[in-house]
Formats: C-alpha cells, sequence, structure tokens
C-alpha cells in the first residue's frame, strides 16, 4: 500500500528551495532555467540545484522500468544529501519530470515508499508553486494595471499545456494545479490567457524525436494544435503563444515555425517591469 504523508504546507521549509533540473533546460533552452531562478531569487529563496539531472521520464517514457528504477534512487540518495530532514520544498519547470518524481516514484521503489510520500507531498511545478508562495504574492506583480485595449491586446496569449498538465489531479490543498495552475499563475501577472482545448502535440514523449515516427507525429500535430496556431497568427502576428512542455515546444517551431516560449519566462519579465516601475 502506498504510504500516505500528511499535506505539506509550500510555505513551510526555511526558504530551501532544491531545483530539479532536466535536460531541456539545462543544455537546449538554459534560458528557461535561468528565468526560473531569477523569479525565485526576487521572491529570497535559497536555490540548491539537484546534482542529478531529471527525474527519469525519458526513461520510462520508452519502457527501460530497471534504468528508470535506478535513476530514481539516485535522485532520492541526492536528495537526501542536499536536504536530508526532508524539509526543502522541490520544484522543476518539466511536467513529466516533476509529475513522475511526484506520482511514479512510489510504484518504482515501494521499499522507500515514506521517503518517497515526504517528498511528493513537497514537489511542485513552478507555476503550481509560485501560486502557493506569500513571498512571491509580496511581489505583487499582479497588481500591474491594464491601461488601455491596446496594453490588454499586448498581454493576450494562447497556452498549449503539456499533457501531463492535463492529466494531473486535484491539489489536497484546494489551490489550483497542472494547467489550472499556470492559467492562475498568468492571470496573476496581468495576462489574458486563451487555453487551446487540443490533445496532444503530436510528440508524444519521445515518440516525435524519432526519425520513422517523424511524419505520423507531423499529422497529430495537424489534426487540431496546428490549424489553430496559425489562425491565431493570422488574427494577431503579435499574439504570444505560451507552451509549458520543452517537446511541446519544439514540436510547435518545427510544425509551423513559432517560437513558444514556457511560462515562467513571462512571469519572470512581469516581476521585472514590476520590480522597475516601483523604483
Amino acid at each position: 500500500r502506498r504510504a500516505k504523508a500528511p499535506i505539506a504546507s509550500a510555505r513551510d521549509h526555511n526558504g530551501k528551495i532544491i531545483f530539479l533540473s532536466e535536460p531541456f533546460s539545462r543544455y537546449i533552452e538554459p534560458k528557461v532555467e535561468q528565468a526560473t531562478f531569477d523569479v525565485l531569487s526576487e521572491c529570497g529563496y535559497d536555490v540548491h540545484v539537484l546534482s542529478v539531472t531529471g527525474s527519469g521520464a525519458s526513461l520510462m517514457s520508452k519502457g527501460f522500468v530497471d534504468a528508470a528504477r535506478r535513476h530514481a534512487g539516485k535522485v532520492l540518495d541526492a536528495l537526501n544529501l542536499l536536504d536530508p530532514t526532508r524539509e526543502a520544498v522541490i520544484v522543476g519547470v518539466e511536467p513529466p519530470d516533476i509529475y513522475m518524481l511526484k506520482n511514479d516514484y512510489a510504484d518504482l521503489l515501494p521499499v522507500r515508499a515514506d521517503e518517497i510520500a515526504s517528498r511528493s507531498s513537497r514537489t511542485w511545478l513552478i507555476d503550481e508553486y509560485l501560486l502557493r508562495s506569500k513571498n512571491f504574492t509580496n511581489l505583487r506583480v499582479g497588481n500591474i494595471p491594464v491601461q488601455n485595449n491596446l496594453d490588454k491586446i499586448k498581454r493576450t496569449i494562447k497556452f498549449q499545456p503539456h499533457c501531463h498538465q492535463r492529466a494531473e489531479a486535484p491539489s489536497p490543498d484546494g489551490l489550483p494545479n497542472g494547467t489550472s495552475a499556470t492559467l492562475e499563475l498568468l492571470s496573476m501577472c496581468g495576462f489574458n490567457v486563451d487555453l487551446f482545448e487540443t490533445g496532444c502535440c503530436g510528440m508524444a514523449g519521445t515518440f516525435g524525436y524519432e526519425s520513422e515516427h517523424y511524419e505520423l507525429s507531423m499529422q497529430v500535430g495537424e489534426l487540431s494544435l496546428f490549424p489553430l496556431l496559425r489562425r491565431s497568427k493570422d488574427e494577431n502576428q503579435n499574439i504570444q503563444i505560451v507552451s509549458s512542455g520543452a517537446a511541446c515546444r519544439m514540436q510547435i517551431h518545427q510544425g509551423v515555425g513559432i517560437d513558444a516560449r514556457h511560462p515562467i519566462e513571462l512571469v519572470r519579465d512581469y516581476v521585472v517591469t514590476s520590480k522597475t516601475k516601483k523604483a
């Protein structure tokens, strides 16, 4: 039976945060990782980067269960070195890596169930965590006024969530989770967010990276997402496209030539804007 930990407050960690990096934001899109550090730094948190990269989500996506289990053990061991009392919050920017640690580790390593339950109750996607952060609230980025209709148009964005976000269960604390958390966070930052009600972008984990699946991957994107993206650009050339998954952003770029951004990049921009206006 899976162990259950008491609901941990995202605020109860003495300011220490452990960042779970992953290959995309570490090596391919470092601007996403940097944006996360910038926001957490403005909030005054003590951020530590885990020495092990990723939670093993890519291994699981290909069915390498034994390798994923070994990797999970390394992640937990590294967490214990950084945070032996299990008080720190764990955050990340890539949904499958965060949700694997949070939801799948107990099945991979049942002998460490109590430890995993304690960790998973303090593990959040960065969007989810900032909603629960008193320090972020105190930045008052949500108080940036919308000056006029033109300003409102500039702040209108289209959002394609990662499929793992869409599937994430409600949080026990009653606050927004998964896709809803990103929508709420961006709204707090003064954005008018339109959610794409589509299915998978077509990348489907590691599926679309394989040359033999590329054409099929593009065909999946054409079922819904790609036409919506083209229509959005036709209606407003300045529209911003946001997607929380690195693979989704790559698929969007290859499929329609649009450079989508991670939500935390927009949050960072408006934290900086808010700070400048106050100066």
